[in-house]
Order: C-alpha cells, then sequence, then structure tokens
C-alpha cells in the first residue's frame, strides 16, 4: 500500500497532468511502428513504441541516420507523414529520396545556426514540440548529432517531459538522434550505435579502409 506522502505526489502529478512521469507498469504494450530494418524491429519487440520518446544514440558514422531515414521511409511507403527537424542542416533530400522515402509526405524543418549556438538546440526542441501537438504525423524526428555536449546536459530534465506529455496518446513515433542519452519516457527505446572500423590486406602499407559495421544495442 502507498504511503500518504507517495498519494499526495501522484495526486498533484495528476492535477498538473504529469502523471505519466511515473513508473507505473502499463496495462498492455504500446503499438509499434516498424524501423524499416527487420534485425533491428525483432530486438525492439516489432518496432518503435508509438506514443512514446525513443533515442538513436551514436557518433558520426555510427549509422544513426541511416536508421532513421529507413525508419521515415518505411512510415512514408505506409502512407504516413513525417516531420523532421534537421537542427543544423544535415538532411540530403537526394539521398533520401534513393533511399526510398516519399519527399512528398515529409515536413522538412531546417535550421541554418552553428552547432555551437545553444539558441539552435532550444529552436530545435521547439519545433518539435509543435510539431507533435499539431498531431497526425507516423514519425516526429529532432536531429542534434553535431550538437556540443553541454548544450544537451545544460537542457532541465523537464524538457524531456514536456515532449513525453505532448506525444502521450498519439500514434507517433517520436525520435531524439543525439551523440548521446537524452530523455526518452518511460516506455521509449534507447538504440545505441557504433561503428566498427573494416580494414582489408594483412600488410599495414596495404591495407585499405573498407568503411564501418554498425553495432546495435537497445534498452
Amino acid at each position: 500500500m502507498s504511503s500518504l506522502a507517495v498519494q499526495r505526489l501522484e495526486s498533484l502529478l495528476q492535477t498538473r497532468k504529469l502523471d505519466n512521469t511515473l513508473a507505473h507498469r502499463p496495462a498492455s504494450a504500446p503499438a509499434v511502428l516498424s524501423s524499416g530494418l527487420d534485425a533491428l524491429d525483432r530486438q525492439l519487440g516489432g518496432g518503435w513504441p508509438q506514443g512514446e520518446v525513443s533515442e538513436l544514440i551514436g557518433r558520426q558514422s555510427s549509422g544513426c541516420s541511416g536508421v532513421l531515414l529507413a525508419t521515415m521511409a518505411a512510415a512514408t511507403r505506409r502512407g504516413g507523414l513525417v516531420g523532421l527537424v534537421d537542427t543544423f542542416d544535415r538532411f540530403d533530400p537526394v539521398t533520401a529520396a534513393r533511399s526510398g522515402l516519399d519527399l512528398d509526405r515529409v515536413l522538412w524543418v531546417r535550421g541554418l545556426a552553428s552547432p555551437l549556438s545553444h539558441s539552435a538546440v532550444l529552436n530545435g526542441i521547439r519545433a518539435l514540440d509543435l510539431i507533435l501537438r499539431a498531431g497526425g504525423f507516423a514519425v516526429a524526428a529532432l536531429d542534434v548529432l553535431d550538437a556540443p555536449a553541454r548544450a544537451i546536459s545544460a537542457l532541465p530534465f523537464t524538457t524531456w517531459l514536456r515532449l513525453a506529455h505532448a506525444n502521450e496518446g498519439r500514434e507517433t513515433v517520436c525520435l531524439l538522434m543525439g551523440a548521446a542519452a537524452m530523455g526518452r519516457s518511460a516506455r521509449g527505446r534507447s538504440v545505441r550505435l557504433a561503428g566498427q572500423r573494416r580494414w582489408s590486406g594483412a600488410h599495414p602499407r596495404s591495407r585499405r579502409f573498407l568503411g564501418f559495421t554498425p553495432t546495435v544495442d537497445v534498452v
């Protein structure tokens, strides 16, 4: 049985519509949306949970952008709309179209500020919040992969609670993509990717770089 203090806290959170931040065990699993990658879907338990905030975590060349692109392409193939907040103008529409993304079904919010600008991250989060509250999107994504760690760590934790609350009960998959963990919701997923270098040749003088092999860890 909960203590009186816990009951008062839950009542206060419910009054302020923040009760979804409590670690209650869900009555049923949320609906999911395919990532577009069968192997990742199996690790995710079917796909990204809808109505939740999930994360793609990794550095440059780790495969994060490829996973995000595959997820958005899978959503548009099913007739869904996608909202992408491209904080530092990294998105390449030509490559995306060749990968199967229907650009006619994409809301592309371009940011033109320097990665060193703290306001760029704040503006990106505000844009994502507006997309979530507008509704009707299968995927709403925020790319802050180039943001310095201090710009993310300086944000108050309530930043992510507001996003989780905005997406609660919707059929939208909210994805945050960055170099470090930010703030997934209670039933969201954190997918960490790392790129392992591949080389050919046994001798140092004959070795050639073949690319990266991504490794995936799902939380």
